[in-house]
């Protein structure tokens, strides 16, 4: 028998507990969720006063959209991942469809932001 926090005969390393892995996961998804969201805010506030239009205000309108569909889904993803007794230890890994949207988020809220800046400095 190993004392805890010592490896086991043939691993790596000390086991972490289960349960904390997952909570860090939804914690991250969480922390993006958030950044889309101030990110999005920060647009609707400043491009209206930027081009002077108040059809501007959708960009950030829909970030906030996307801000709260990634939170409800990751928080669907974290339910599913933990490991409810009655469902016993091989329930389904989620896809990686959150991960894709999330990424294509990130990168058309970095494009606008990188045409904003050209179209004001140029």
């Amino acid at each position: 028998m190993n004392a805890p926090g010592t490896p086991a005969p043939g691993t790596a390393g000390p086991t972490p507990p289960p349960g904390l892995q997952p909570e860090r996961t939804e914690l991250a998804w969480r922390r993006t969720a958030l950044s889309v969201a101030a990110v999005s805010l920060v647009g609707a506030r400043l491009l209206p006063a930027l081009f002077g239009s108040a059809v501007w205000l959708l960009p950030g309108l829909v970030g906030l959209l996307l801000a709260g569909y990634l939170w409800l889904a990751s928080r669907r993803r974290h339910a599913r991942r933990v490991p409810i007794p009655a469902r016993g230890p091989g329930h389904d890994s989620p896809g990686a469809g959150l991960l894709a949207m999330a990424g294509a988020v990130v990168v058309t809220i970095g494009l606008g932001g990188l045409a904003v800046i050209l179209t004001i400095h140029l």
